[in-house]
This record gives C-alpha cells, sequence and structure tokens, in this order.
C-alpha cells in the first residue's frame, strides 16, 4: 500500500514519523520506538521491541527509516477504526476520565514521546481540533482525526 499512497497520505506518514523520530535523524531508533510505546502505555519487553524494529527494518539497518515505517504503517493509519478501537486510543490520552482531552494532557503525552511544546503551540494544537470551541477535545472531536 505504500507505493500506492497519496502525497497527503505521504504528508501525514512523514508528520507521524518525525514524532517518532525524536532526535530528527531521519530514522526511528529501537529506543525512540520504545519511548513511543510507553508514553501510549504499550506493555512490552525488549524482545518483543527488537522484534517489532526487525520485522519493520527490511534493509537490515537496525533503525526504521521513513520507507520502511509507511511500508509497515500505511494500511493501518488509513483503516477505518471502530468506534472502540478509537475509544481505547483516546482513553491514552484522557488521562483524568473527564471525557476530554485538555491542554495538559495533551502536552503530558508529548513530553512522553520526546517532544517539548510551549503553551501557545499547545493550546493552537487544541484550538486546531477543538470544534466546539471549549477548550478542550471531546471524543466526537478526537474521532474527526480519523475520517
Amino acid at each position: 500500500m505504500a507505493n500506492k499512497l497519496t502525497s497527503t497520505q505521504r504528508n501525514e506518514l512523514k508528520e507521524a514519523f518525525d514524532v517518532f523520530d525524536t532526535d530528527g535523524s531521519g530514522k526511528v531508533s529501537a529506543s525512540e520506538l520504545g519511548q513511543i510505546l510507553q508514553a501510549l502505555n504499550i506493555k512490552f519487553n525488549d524482545n518483543q521491541l527488537k522484534q517489532l524494529v526487525q520485522n519493520m527494518d527490511s534493509n537490515g539497518s537496525g533503525e526504521i527509516e521513513f520507507d520502511e515505517f509507511a511500508c509497515v504503517m500505511a494500511e493501518t493509519f488509513f483503516k477505518k477504526y471502530s468506534n472502540d478501537e478509537l475509544r481505547v486510543a483516546f482513553q491514552q490520552f484522557d488521562r483524568d476520565g473527564s471525557g476530554y482531552i485538555q491542554a495538559d494532557e495533551l502536552e503530558n503525552i508529548m513530553q512522553k514521546m520526546g517532544r517539548r511544546f510551549n503553551k501557545d503551540e499547545i493550546d493552537a494544537m487544541i484550538t486546531s481540533l477543538d470544534k466546539t470551541g471549549d477548550g478542550k477535545i471531546g471524543f466526537d472531536e478526537f474521532v474527526q482525526l480519523f475520517q
């Protein structure tokens, strides 16, 4: 599927890849992938992480380049998610269980992923998704990211 991506889809995957590539090297190391999985509360051990990298690393470099990432992620990234899958993802961000993703929760998850944003940047992210203007992201607003 990666070779059938539209330019928009390729750009979206590149943006996601850049979140994983916390040091900006153009490659995702096992350590960076582990940080992302930890930030999302995905339980794994060292062997599982190593296996995941090996499965994605088609050229055997020990790191995941963008094209490898795109090949593995394209089908999953652009699939239609069920309401249950989206609810689970939403709950990873909604740490306090309020039913909303608020600025501090978004900032916290981004920090865990090794990304530092100032208050204005976090507020801009919230604003871009907040269709109701209440300063927080509800589930229905979150779902729009995946449709």
